[in-house]
């Protein structure tokens, strides 16, 4: 038997990948601060070749939507846009560190292959 629940009455923890509020995205001051940290993480990681600005601002705003914390930060007005850049910025450089963590331990295939000279 197949037990059906609702995402409303589920924990946001557990719903949170289900749920997206994309009108949040349409903010102009939200959209100045997903543009504000998509620059900082390309100025910070450009060396990497980990993100670059547009891409920054494409997962800011996936998070933006879909992430409770950051939801909170609009939600509640003492916290508002400061708030929002710190966690915003904390959550790009988690998802960056890592990625670049593991493009810095490969090797491209020009250079295993020599073709890179």
């Amino acid at each position: 038997m197949i037990n059906l629940i609702d995402i409303e009455e589920t924990a946001a923890t557990n719903a949170e990948a289900a749920y997206a509020d994309w009108s949040r995205t349409r903010d102009p001051e939200v959209l100045k601060v997903v543009e504000r940290a998509a620059w900082h993480m390309a100025d910070k990681y450009g060396s990497t070749r980990t993100i670059e600005r547009d891409d920054a601002i494409q997962e800011g705003l996936i998070l933006v939507a879909t992430n409770r914390r950051l939801a909170e930060c609009l939600d509640d007005p003492e916290l508002g846009p400061g708030v929002l850049y710190h966690r915003l910025v904390q959550l790009l450089t988690t998802k960056v560190r890592t990625e670049a963590k593991y493009r810095s331990r490969s090797t491209s295939y020009e250079v295993v292959t020599g073709a890179a000279a």
